[in-house]
């Protein structure tokens, strides 16, 4: 609220960092956010930290005229360019592996104007594993997000990150960004470019 414009938020509070055993924290909510800025890839809502009659915490922008991926199927819709919606979910399938986030279809959210993709629900990702565990989903990229990440800077990551996550977890990040880049070299050299990047 502005004072002129209002708009809608989510507020997030709960901080359980790891190693608790079911980490779940309002940081990785932010901290997905910003990894998406820095590679230019518009694909989390704005999320800021703030607080709200003391509490401090997450609040994500709602990002209206859109209907969760899981109502799809269940209505018939289909999209007008089914390539283009194909790529937008090959590029999700490279920032879910980067940020360690399992795919939930409610999470994911399509513009009814035009089928552009939007991914929500960020708090439980960011876990320390230097591997990807969508390894064999990613086949395509489009050419952007395969140069951004080729140009992310490793301490412009640690100073945006080392806020919300911690040190272990965002090693972990490093480690995925380095290998996510390599099964795309891989795949290039397999394919050839044409068949990989868009």
């Amino acid at each position: 609220d502005d004072g002129a414009t209002k708009r809608q938020g989510i507020f997030k509070y709960v901080h359980r960092p790891r190693p608790t055993l079911l980490p779940d924290s309002y940081h990785c909510e932010i901290a997905a956010y910003k990894v998406s800025s820095l590679l230019d890839f518009p694909i989390v809502p704005p999320v800021v930290e703030r607080e709200i009659k003391g509490t401090q915490g997450s609040l994500q922008l709602i990002v209206e005229g859109c209907f969760p991926m899981s109502q799809q199927e269940r209505r018939g819709l289909k999209p007008p360019e089914p390539q283009k919606f194909s790529d937008a979910l090959e590029e999700l399938f490279v920032f879910e592996s980067l940020v360690n986030c399992d795919r939930e279809l409610e999470d994911i959210y399509i513009h009814e104007s035009d089928w552009r993709v939007c991914r929500v629900d960020f708090s439980e990702a960011f876990a320390p594993e230097a591997e990807l565990f969508a390894l064999g989903k990613i086949t395509r990229c489009s050419k952007t997000l395969y140069h951004n990440l080729l140009k992310l800077d490793t301490n412009e990551i640690k100073s945006c990150l080392q806020s919300h996550l911690n040190e272990e977890e965002i090693e972990a990040l490093l480690k995925r960004r380095e290998l996510i880049i390599d099964k795309i070299n891989s795949l290039i050299q397999e394919k050839g470019e044409d068949a990989v990047l868009f």
